[in-house]
C-alpha cells in the first residue's frame, strides 16, 4: 500500500465526488431511481453499458498477465458482461441487433488507447463500474416494485444481493492493498473521472433518443 496520506480509494472517492453526483443526476438515472423509466429506455441503456463493459473487460483480460495488480483486482466475479447478457435476453433485446452509440463508442476507443499506453489506469474505470453496484441495489429495488419483477432482469444492477457490502469491502481492500506508484494513482484517478463523464454521456444519449 502507498505510504502517502490518503489511500487510493480515499482519493478516488474525494476526487470524483462532483462527477459522481453529476452522473447520478442525469434524467435517466432519476427515472430509474423512481421506478418511472420505461422498459425500452432501460433496455437501451443496458445495451450501451454492454458495449462499455465488453470493451473494458476485454482490455482488462488482455492486460492481466502483464500487470499483477490488474490480475488481482479485475477478477472474474467482478466482470458484468454475463449479467448484461442475461438482462438483455430477459428484455428480448438481441445484442447482435443494436449498435454502440456515439458516447459508448468514444469511451470504448479511450479504453483501447489506455490499454495500449497505461493499462493499470483501467482500474479507475473498474472502480466506477464496480462501485455502481452499491447504488444499483436501490435502483433494482425500485424497478422490482414498479414492474413487479421477481428476480429476473436486474442481474446487472444487483449482481451480489445480500453480499453487496462484503463484496465492496473486498474491492476496497484489494485496491488499497496494491502497490501503485504515485504516477499510477494519478492515471487511475483520471480514468475514473473519465468514466463518470462517459456514463453520464451514455445516459443522456439514451434519454434523448
Amino acid at each position: 500500500m502507498s505510504d502517502r496520506q490518503n489511500s487510493i480509494m480515499q482519493r478516488l472517492k474525494a476526487e470524483t465526488r462532483d462527477l459522481h453526483s453529476h452522473a447520478e443526476s442525469r434524467v435517466l438515472q432519476q427515472k430509474i431511481a423512481k421506478g418511472a423509466v420505461d422498459r425500452e429506455s432501460f433496455s437501451a441503456y443496458l445495451g450501451q453499458l454492454y458495449h462499455v463493459h465488453r470493451a473494458l473487460e476485454s482490455a482488462l483480460a488482455e492486460s492481466a498477465d502483464s500487470d499483477p495488480a490488474i490480475g488481482a483486482i479485475a477478477t472474474a466475479d467482478r466482470m458484468r458482461v454475463p449479467d448484461l447478457e442475461r438482462d438483455l435476453a430477459f428484455y428480448e433485446m438481441d445484442r447482435g441487433r443494436f449498435e454502440a452509440g456515439e458516447a459508448a463508442s468514444r469511451f470504448a476507443a479511450q479504453i483501447e488507447e489506455t490499454k495500449e499506453s497505461n493499462p493499470v489506469a483501467l482500474l479507475g474505470a473498474l472502480y466506477v463500474l464496480e462501485g455502481s453496484t452499491n447504488g444499483g441495489r436501490f435502483l433494482a429495488r425500485a424497478l422490482r416494485q414498479s414492474w413487479g419483477l421477481d428476480g429476473d432482469g436486474l442481474a446487472y444492477f444487483d449482481p451480489y444481493g445480500e453480499e453487496q457490502p462484503q463484496r465492496w469491502a473486498a474491492f476496497k481492500r484489494d485496491m488499497d492493498g496494491a502497490s501503485f506508484t504515485a504516477d499510477q494513482e494519478e492515471t487511475i484517478v483520471e480514468m475514473a473521472k473519465s468514466t463518470f463523464r462517459a456514463i453520464a454521456e451514455v445516459s443522456d444519449e439514451v434519454s434523448q433518443a
